[in-house]
């Protein structure tokens, strides 16, 4: 039976974009998001960005694999 690695990687990065809020999704399919720097120094709202955008990357990775897997059974 094949055995299967999770990985997660959470990067906090400065950046010069203005366009706080809603997620985008990457092409590696990962979600970002831009908080301000206020936020960045709270860590109850750093922590509930990082849950916000962590959520919709898990359930891409998960449907992902799920459909990887149902293609290689059949």
């Amino acid at each position: 039976m094949s055995r299967f690695k999770i990985k997660v990687k959470v990067e906090l990065v400065e950046c010069d974009d203005f366009e706080q809020g809603d997620f985008t999704k990457q092409e590696d399919g990962s979600f970002s998001m831009i908080i301000s720097e206020q936020d960045a120094i709270s860590i109850d709202k750093v922590e509930s960005s990082v849950l916000q955008a962590a959520y919709p990357t898990m359930r891409e990775a998960v449907s992902r694999h799920l459909t990887q897997i149902s293609k290689k059974n059949l």
